[in-house]
């Protein structure tokens, strides 16, 4: 009998911006794809998202810009380079998390190895966002599940500052939103945010998300969650000032995964910047481990 694969993941060769040397960790995303390819898993590839897909989010004035690979107002605030390569892969990394959001609700796990672009708005780009991957993914499931209920946990360093402003009316998303308070973004209004002091440890940590997302337990029951699971939380990443462990970064992980073990679930990666590349491959691939529960 053959050996169950291990779940399903989402890459495509177009993510690989390992060239890029001058675009911060713009590596990582082939790196975690070399870490894990030797395992046992089903792999998929996804194709690049159309202008109609795009404009279920953005609008059609920004992705004039953005798809011309134009330098403008609406995109220069993303702070890295746009080009025609760029556009692609943000493109393939868009579809890939549309694809991860179907086949999480078909198998009941799915991660994409790019994505979790959560500082996009609607009409320009911020802090290395170009488009909004999640909420891309979460109009294009609508349109054959209407009143699909999603919450979106997002436990990267950053505030989803994007992500919360697109899915601010929306009765059927939960946004929560646990971050360093004293680090980009401007905030934004969440559906719940939890405000973390600088220099925060493991111990803490975990138990402010335990308490948290205990709330979210009571007050909404999803059908999808989409788990934006930057790694930028280590005490070791250049542009956060937590100081979680690897083993508390795992453990946050080992919650997320079992606090609503029934829902389907999907991962992106966002933010990861360790000083060391190696570390932050290996954070994101120990994310990716445990909530397939291969560890």
């Amino acid at each position: 009998m053959p050996t169950k694969k291990a779940g399903e993941l989402v890459y495509s060769p177009l993510y690989d911006l390992s060239d890029y040397t001058h675009v911060l960790s713009a590596g990582k995303f082939r790196m975690l794809y070399d870490e894990l390819k030797h395992e046992r898993w089903n792999w998929h590839e996804p194709g690049i998202a159309d202008e109609a897909t795009l404009a279920r989010v953005h609008t059609k004035k920004y992705l004039g810009d953005f798809l011309a690979a134009r330098l403008s107002e609406k995109t220069m605030h993303a702070e890295v380079p746009i080009d025609d390569r760029i556009v692609e892969a943000v493109r393939a990394a868009a579809q890939g998390t549309v694809l991860a959001a179907e086949l999480a609700l078909k198998h009941g796990v799915a991660s994409n190895l790019s994505g979790g672009f959560h500082h996009s708005f609607a009409d320009h780009a911020e802090g290395f966002c170009f488009l909004n991957d999640v909420v891309i993914a979460l109009r294009v499931l609508r349109q054959k599940r209407p009143g699909l209920k999603v919450a979106v946990i997002d436990l990267d360093v950053h505030q989803g500052n994007g992500t919360a402003v697109l899915l601010q009316n929306d009765e059927n998303v939960y946004t929560f939103s646990m971050h360093e308070k004293d680090n980009y973004p401007v905030k934004q209004r969440s559906s719940h945010d939890v405000d973390l002091a600088s220099g925060l440890g493991d111990a803490e940590y975990l138990k402010l998300l335990h308490e948290n997302l205990e709330i979210l337990r009571e007050v909404f029951s999803p059908d999808l969650i989409f788990y934006v699971a930057g790694v930028d939380v280590y005490k070791d990443d250049a542009l956060g000032g937590l100081e979680l462990s690897m083993q508390g970064i795992a453990e946050r992980d080992r919650y997320v995964k079992n606090f609503m073990p029934d829902v389907p679930i999907v991962t992106v990666p966002a933010g990861g910047y360790a000083r060391n590349i190696n570390d932050t491959v290996k954070l994101h691939a120990q994310t990716i481990r445990i909530l397939h529960g291969i560890i």
